[in-house]
């Protein structure tokens, strides 16, 4: 079990980045730089996370600390996932209503 959440952590982190990058690309200039807050959200919510879980990772035990650290990668995932789709729509161009 150990091997899926090591492995698991670091293909969520490795998406998240790929993702950001492909959004970063297609954005329009001007609103690229919502990709990069994306980013910061999903680090902040996965190192709060560790913060959070600080008494489960002072015990020492290997598994505990890879259940935590994945259960914190899929939270970062989510939330770079959530923020990227909040600046592609305030990306795209508003139509006037009609009248």
């Amino acid at each position: 079990m150990n091997d899926v959440h090591i492995t698991g952590s670091w293909l969520l982190i490795g998406s998240a980045l790929a993702l950001a990058g492909i959004f970063g690309v297609l954005q329009p200039p001007g609103h690229r730089s919502g990709v990069l807050f994306a980013l910061l959200a999903g680090i902040g919510v996965g190192i709060g996370g560790l913060a959070l879980n600080w008494s489960t990772l002072q015990k020492g035990q290997d598994d505990e600390f890879w259940r935590v650290f994945f259960n914190c990668s899929i939270a970062g995932f989510v939330t770079v996932v959530a923020v990227l789709i909040l600046a592609w729509h305030r990306a795209r161009p508003r139509t006037a209503p009609l009248r």
